[in-house]
């Protein structure tokens, strides 16, 4: 049983007779059923992974052993809307839309001149991107979950603050090492030479479009497909360094490859290859989890 003296059917039986009823009061149940039917919605999907949302009704009514009344009801409605999706199709659409967005710099590469230092460059611009959806993300987790805001209060400013400290020192590095004199960074101000990188190579429209691509992921998968009901605030404040260390070691290691070599098409357009195939299998896993 929940605090709010609603039914917990995270056993490993799914149905099981009543025990006896612990009743909160009013405002402290309203306050807990949110955090409570995550918990609960949780552990039916880690034992119960295949179950329908009609199934996980009957068994939680079955556990009560009496018809719910409205406090229970709702707890158990709660729960229903909590339990993380299966995703509809192994590879979601939103995954083959990143693919096409990742696509649009090959036209850079063999159309507008670009080099390695402009892939690179792009991609760290990716990454502001990606963390400001992951700040929405955050936000947007389980509104109505008030004990949750009280975490959100605290953990959204750490994450703007670590996330843009490392983002900054990865900038500094891409602009000043690779961008060589003309893209050099003074301290930490990075919007100046990044802005004159986009206008060098023309990133503006490619950027656009990694980010129209984000937008719908984050619409397609995070608010309609209800992943913002069920994922964690802790495993989305570390979500986006696997991303960022994974991909992009093997994109700088990559791009100085290019570069030595005087950035030949082909060592581009294998490099842009390797951040597709990267992107696409952390995007699949990412959304699979949810």
């Amino acid at each position: 049983m929940s605090p709010t003296g609603s039914p917990s059917p995270t056993s490993g039986s799914p149905a099981k007779p009543a025990r006896q009823v612990l009743t909160a009061p009013p405002w402290l149940a309203r306050l807990l059923t949110p955090l409570m039917a995550r918990y609960v919605a949780r552990e039916i999907y880690r034992k119960h992974p295949g179950f329908s949302p009609q199934q996980i009704r009957d068994a939680m009514v079955h556990e009560v052993g009496e018809l719910p009344n409205d406090e229970q009801s709702r707890f158990i409605d709660a729960v229903i809307e909590r339990v993380p999706r299966q995703s509809d199709a192994e590879k979601p659409l939103s995954a083959w839309i990143l693919v096409t967005a990742n696509a649009v710099p090959l036209l850079g590469v063999l159309f507008w001149g670009w080099d390695a230092f402009a892939l690179i460059a792009l991609f760290w611009m990716e990454n502001v991107i990606v963390g400001v959806f992951f700040i929405l993300r955050m936000l947007c987790l389980d509104p109505r979950d008030a004990a949750l805001w009280a975490a959100k209060v605290f953990m959204v400013p750490l994450f703007c603050f670590h996330y843009g400290l490392f983002t900054a020192g990865h900038g500094v590095f891409v602009f000043s090492l690779l961008g060589g004199k003309r893209y050099d960074v003074q301290g930490f101000e990075l919007l100046e030479p990044a802005t004159r990188a986009a206008a060098d190579f023309g990133l503006y429209l490619p950027l656009a479009v990694l980010f129209a691509s984000h937008l719908f992921s984050f619409g397609w998968n995070y608010l309609g497909r209800g992943e913002f009901r069920s994922a964690r605030l802790s495993r989305l404040m570390t979500e986006p360094y696997k991303r960022i260390i994974v991909l992009h070691v093997a994109i700088i290691l990559g791009g100085l490859g290019a570069m030595a070599l005087g950035s030949p098409l082909w060592a581009l357009v294998v490099l842009l290859a390797v951040k597709i195939a990267l992107d696409f299998k952390a995007h699949v896993k990412e959304h699979s989890k949810m």
